[in-house]
């Protein structure tokens, strides 16, 4: 089988049934770490450790595979038995490679789609991510986004409170009455579905009604509420509080204090990194955008539009195979910016957790978004 070949079923055999044989034999890929200790006497890279066919196994390619891994992993290896062990499943990956090239599978539509996918993943990562940093995002662009968006980095105290709204005084002494009666912070829940209950028992504004009498979160300074139910919503001083006041419009609100949330003031110099991330995601996707409109040009694309529209999608839940789309995903979680769904990072060989053509691992670290004022 040709060389070219085997390096694309070998690409591509990472999503395929061939990870369970190998999965257990490698562990899980990680960043490349130093020689593992033991490693015995120092050797030329180049040298020959295995042969398959007319394919090599270097030195170097065993070093590096092995040292992939994570510490816990490469400490298993240091014997020459283990060694042995893990050449072992490299030699059953070439052999299973090539076994597949030569009953036809390198020219599988889907092998050199996976292929091309990891071709394109090492490209971006050499020729365009490494070029790009979050420190690239000028300080007057964070200082704007800083000025233009003050809420989420600077907001006051809020409470949060429900009313019960009587027209009358004797109404709203009464309601106060079965309130005061209500169990305090130690049945919380309790107490909420009971003043709930009062709601739809007593209350006669036919807004705030439906939603317990909910008047969500507000500050000293809001032009939201009658001034009176801010400013005594500001005076209870523990959850489950309650108070009457008599509203600008001669109503009486009955309001219960529901939740208080301190209010933050966040500089500058504390939000610059979170500032440039979120700023950073916008760079790379129009940098990618510009990048890839700028090799549309010098390519030579032909769209047929009836073709297109001849195209039938199955709507159904199931994708045949599972196979991920082959469109272009600009920000999956774990992809690159342009990146089909799915692709990882080049690590560990033989499609290793993290390997070639593997999903990250889950909780994968992303950036931080900058805090927003409300939750």
């Amino acid at each position: 089988m040709r060389a070219s070949h085997r390096r694309v079923f070998s690409s591509a055999v990472t999503g395929s049934c061939f990870f369970v044989i190998f999965a257990l034999a490698l562990g899980a890929g990680c960043k490349r770490g130093k020689s593992s200790a033991g490693g015995g006497e120092s050797a030329d890279p180049s040298q020959v450790v295995a042969k398959v066919d007319d394919a090599v196994i270097t030195v170097a390619d065993v070093q590096e595979r092995i040292n992939k891994q994570s510490p816990f992993v490469r400490a298993r290896y240091t014997t020459p038995e283990k060694k042995k062990e893990f050449l072992d499943s490299l030699v059953r990956f070439k052999v299973l490679a090539n076994e597949a090239g030569r009953r036809g599978y390198d020219k599988d539509p889907e092998v050199i789609r996976v292929m091309e996918q990891q071709m394109i993943s090492k490209f971006l990562q050499k020729d365009f991510e490494s070029k790009l940093k979050v420190e690239d995002v000028p300080d007057a662009d964070v200082e704007k986004y800083y000025k233009e968006h003050p809420a989420e980095f600077n907001q006051k105290d809020e409470v949060r409170v429900s009313e019960i709204l009587v027209k009358d005084q004797g109404k709203a002494n009464k309601v106060m009455a079965e309130i005061k009666a209500l169990p305090k912070a130690a049945a919380m829940g309790t107490a909420d579905k009971a003043f709930r209950d009062l709601v739809s028992k007593y209350s006669e504004d036919e807004e705030s009604k439906p939603r317990g009498g909910d008047l969500s979160f507000f500050d000293k300074d809001s032009t939201k509420l009658p001034k009176p139910i801010v400013e005594a919503a500001f005076k209870l001083a523990e959850v489950g509080d309650a108070t009457a006041v008599k509203t600008d419009k001669g109503f009486f609100a009955v309001i219960r204090l529901a939740q208080k949330r301190p209010g933050f003031n966040r500089p500058l110099a504390e939000v610059k990194r979170q500032i440039q991330q979120r700023l950073f995601r916008d760079l790379r996707s129009k940098s990618m955008d510009n990048f890839v409109a700028d090799l549309k040009k010098k390519s030579n694309i032909t769209i047929n539009d009836d073709n297109l529209a001849k195209v039938v999608i199955d709507t159904g839940a199931s994708v045949p195979g599972g196979a991920p789309s082959p469109g272009m995903s600009m920000g999956a979680p774990g992809s690159m910016p342009g990146m089909p769904p799915g692709m990882g990072a080049p690590g560990g060989p033989m499609g290793a957790p993290g390997g070639p053509g593997m999903m990250p691992p889950a909780g994968t670290p992303v950036p931080r978004p900058v805090p927003q004022g409300k939750q």
